[in-house]
């Protein structure tokens, strides 16, 4: 597969993951709800949702179910690559999900300038709620309006 960043993008954008993961953990309502609430746990991802609004022009709720939709089969099916990385380790490597998931955005159309911080965005979140949870709220074809 193609790479659609370089491979410095790629070590740049996984230390920005690595950055803005850290600074969810570290902030002081995760530690007291740390894995509970999932409700909890959006609330936390405002920058994220912030910068997918900025940067889709659309609702980041909306944009988190199509692109939720159109990353399935690597991220909720059986067989796919994310998919088998968090059920053998509960994790995805930043490297790995930052290139499939910003793959997916390309895509959906995205491309240039917001492609990269698309992807952090995206991938944060994806790694914050955990896939499961991802998948139950996200990908499902019916959207829950």
């Amino acid at each position: 597969m193609n790479s659609i960043f370089t491979s410095e993008e790629i070590t740049a954008l996984s230390a920005e993951i690595d950055r803005q993961l850290t600074e969810l953990r570290d902030a002081p309502d995760s530690r007291q709800k740390q894995g509970d609430d999932k409700t909890s746990a959006e609330k936390m991802l405002v920058k994220q949702t912030e910068a997918i609004t900025k940067l889709t022009q659309e609702k980041s709720k909306s944009f988190l179910q199509r692109f939720g939709r159109a990353a399935k089969s690597d991220l909720c099916q059986e067989g796919g690559m994310l998919n088998q990385q968090w059920k053998k380790w509960g994790d995805l490597d930043n490297k790995d999900a930052v290139e499939r998931l910003g793959a997916v955005l390309v895509t959906m159309g995205f491309s240039g300038d917001v492609l990269s911080p698309l992807a952090v965005a995206v991938t944060v979140i994806v790694i914050h709620i955990g896939l499961k949870a991802f998948c139950e709220d996200y990908s499902s074809e019916v959207e829950n309006k």
